[in-house]
């Protein structure tokens, strides 16, 4: 109230859905469910309308494995052009419009731009340059990126093939 103004005076400002006291203070969560869901559900309305038959498939099957929360692991493989951006693009304001955690990871910093929020892979997970057996992710059990972890209902990990067995071993 400094300049005699609150943010109520100003209706066009996005409004954020983070309730202080239910997320502890943490961040990392807040800022994964700060996004519009209002324009996230009709983005995702949008999509759906252009799904192809096979991404439809695909969009669907994970959609309901995250709704049921099935723990499923999958992998989407299309060569490029096959729009698989699209179907990321696609389940990530569908869920995220529904108030769910969806972590959107890329392997590459390009690859990484191309989805809102998204993060590289190495940053996101903590993940070692120098890869071996016995690697583990630089995360512990009470770091704040843990608990976003262990709150999120889906990862969503883009160019995946090119990374090193290890570093999924590691995230694991």
């Amino acid at each position: 109230m400094r300049n005699r103004h609150r943010l109520e005076d100003f209706p066009m400002l996005p409004k954020s859905n983070y309730i202080p006291s239910v997320h502890g203070g943490n961040r990392l969560v807040q800022e994964e469910l700060a996004y519009d869901r209002h324009s996230l559900t009709i983005d995702a309305n949008n999509a759906e309308d252009r799904l192809n038959d096979d991404q439809r498939t695909t969009y669907k099957t994970i959609l309901n494995a995250v709704t049921n929360k099935e723990g499923k692991l999958f992998f989407v493989y299309g060569s490029g052009g096959t729009s698989k951006t699209f179907v990321w693009t696609t389940l990530l304001s569908r869920l995220r419009g529904q108030g769910k955690i969806v972590l959107a990871v890329a392997s590459s910093g390009i690859a990484s731009l191309l989805l809102l929020g998204s993060r590289t892979t190495h940053s996101r997970f903590k993940i070692p340059i120098d890869l071996h057996d016995e690697s583990t992710c630089n995360i512990t059990q009470h770091m704040k990126v843990a608990e976003l972890v262990r709150k999120a209902d889906l990862i969503i990990w883009d160019e995946a093939p090119m990374m090193h067995c290890r570093a999924f071993e590691a995230v694991d």
